[in-house]
């Protein structure tokens, strides 16, 4: 892929961040060369250390020195520090949408649930995943704060970085969407007690299964 030659830093840190969460080329731990990501992007490196500083301030990397840069590693007790986070905040979240949401949108929460059982049933799990991941975003979304909005993402996208390939064993995906549903069902009736607790314990038990290595 060779960028265009404007806006360099931004189209790397997108293309660098695109290729790290997608697991084709790094796992968690792995060393990033910055050469030859220079190469494959068509690049000097100064775009690509520009995005790297981002990536790393996002906690995605790290920048070892004498050492050079790796991907972020498993962290077990550090994804249970971000899940309990993860919960609060989703569960705010849940309880400002449910105040807010309109029956357009929460339409849209049940078309993503719909999907989302389409890909269980063909065992499509990576899309699976990021079809979850959409849904819980649109949730957050529909609070109506983009500073909650903002810190979830990023929550999710460190989680995310951790487990990358450990979520294809199969697992309780129908669990997971039978919750989701629970979750929609609270915001429609407008129940934000029950929508903050339900998208609380539905995070909690995520946290749960790290140690099977089952997340979404």
């Amino acid at each position: 892929m060779t960028l265009n030659r404007t806006k360099l830093a931004d189209q790397a840190y997108d293309a660098i961040r695109e290729d790290l969460l997608s697991g084709r080329r790094f796992l968690p731990g792995d060393k990033i060369s910055v050469e030859e990501l220079s190469r494959g992007l068509g690049v000097s490196r100064s775009p690509v250390w520009s995005a790297i500083a981002r990536l790393e301030a996002e906690g995605m990397v790290e920048v070892r020195p004498r050492q050079g840069v790796f991907f972020i590693g498993f962290d077990i007790k550090r994804l249970r520090e971000i899940f309990t986070v993860r919960a609060a905040l989703e569960g705010l979240a849940a309880r400002l949408a449910a105040q807010r949401a309109t029956p357009d949108e929460i339409a849209e929460l049940e078309r993503s649930i719909a999907h989302q059982r389409d890909l269980i049933q063909q065992g499509e799990i990576e899309a699976y995943t990021l079809e979850a991941n959409r849904f819980h975003t649109r949730l957050t979304e529909l609070g109506g704060n983009a500073t909650l909005t903002e810190l979830v993402a990023g929550l999710w996208t460190r989680s995310t970085a951790m487990c990358l390939r450990r979520n294809r064993k199969g697992g309780d995906f129908d669990e997971r969407t039978d919750e989701h549903v629970e979750m929609v069902a609270a915001v429609a009736r407008h129940d934000s007690d029950a929508a903050e607790a339900i998208t609380r314990h539905h995070i909690h038990r995520l946290a749960g299964s790290i140690r099977d290595g089952d997340l979404d």
